[in-house]
């Protein structure tokens, strides 16, 4: 019998909020099954109906399951994308390079047969072993004019980069509009921008084991820039299945949920890249994980293992936190990884 987790609706980092200056506009909907949060300092009021229906709009064009672009594509192989989903899929196929495919956007096949959008199956293995043949992100295809293709019989699905990209539209629409400081949050993916008045925005990030603690708190934002904080975590969507939990991060390479960490939190300027990059360093484990993170320029992140119930961390070299400063209590999960003993994919 499975036990269907349901899916978290809220904050995977907790905003703590402190006091504004100026006016402090805030308002809180549903969208892309997660709620999102958007608060601007600011005098003029903004205009939330056009921004929540923008943000929905483009939601909507990065999900293959409606009527969008990636849908177009993965049902007849070639499509001709609009510009603002084509730079996601390059940004997605340039992150699938650099982490050696440990996020890879064409990953569809292994998604829908998990189906955790729907509360989670337990595929069969053989099942498995066949779809992740049909995963490689070095089959899609772009061509000078834009035009995408891929292999029959594969798929690509942008959950792990959309909602980055959505709070990366959002944004520069605020910006179009005169805003300076403004943060967005989207289940776990935040962007800030400039200040909250004449402090820094405050931000906790979720213990990825004791609901409602936090491991660690930091302050980011900075006038006239941009800064964005990603955390992924098996503890977002999982169901239960015989006595074994699986969580909703699948790694390519095996086709079942990846192994080891409880959460990853990424720090850098582009919301987009850091929420493929915190799914990239959550499949690839604390060790590669860290030294892949730790490589790439203008990004930090937080990596936390869990050990049978016991949490240890590595921070990247720029990290506003040390391990010494996080809260790594016991988790309360004991049951994480697979109970398969197929083989990788070489």
């Amino acid at each position: 019998m499975i036990r269907n987790r349901p899916l978290l609706i809220g904050t995977l980092i907790i905003l703590i909020f402190s006091s504004c200056r100026v006016p402090m506009y805030r308002e809180s909907r549903l969208s892309m099954s997660t709620v999102l949060t958007v608060l601007i300092c600011d005098s003029l009021k903004p205009d939330w109906d056009d921004l929540f229906d923008y943000a929905d709009h483009l939601a909507a064009r990065f999900d293959h399951r409606l009527m969008s672009p990636i849908r177009r594509l993965n049902e007849n192989g070639r499509a001709r994308l609009p510009e603002e989903v084509l730079k996601v899929v390059r940004t997605s196929l340039t992150i699938a390079s650099l982490s050696g495919g440990a996020f890879d956007p064409s990953i569809l096949p292994l998604t829908a047969l998990w189906s955790f959008e729907s509360g989670g199956v337990r595929p069969i293995d053989d099942d498995i072993l066949e779809a992740r043949e049909k995963v490689d992100f070095q089959a899609v295809r772009i061509s000078e004019e834009g035009l995408v293709t891929i292999p029959p019989d594969f798929g690509l699905d942008l959950g792990g980069i959309a909602k980055g990209a959505v709070v990366d539209g959002m944004a520069e629409y605020l910006v179009q509009r005169g805003y300076s400081d403004f943060l967005i949050e989207a289940g776990g993916d935040i962007t800030v921008s400039g200040l909250k008045g004449k402090k820094q925005w405050v931000i906790a990030i979720k213990h990825p084991g004791s609901s409602g603690d936090f491991s660690g708190v930091i302050s980011i934002g900075e006038r006239g820039k941009r800064v964005s904080i990603v955390t992924s975590g098996d503890y977002e969507r999982f169901f239960e299945y015989q006595g074994q939990r699986y969580h909703h991060i699948i790694d390519p390479h095996t086709g079942f949920p990846a192994e080891g960490l409880a959460s990853v939190t990424v720090i850098t300027s582009s919301c987009t890249v850091a929420d493929a990059l915190a799914t990239a360093a959550f499949v690839l484990g604390i060790d590669k994980g860290f030294d892949f993170l730790e490589d790439l320029p203008d990004t930090e992140g937080l990596l936390i293992e869990d050990l049978g119930g016991h949490l240890s961390a590595r921070v990247t070299s720029g990290f506003p936190l040390s391990v010494e400063e996080l809260n790594l209590n016991p988790s309360i999960f004991h049951k994480r990884g697979r109970d398969s003993s197929l083989p990788g994919r070489e």
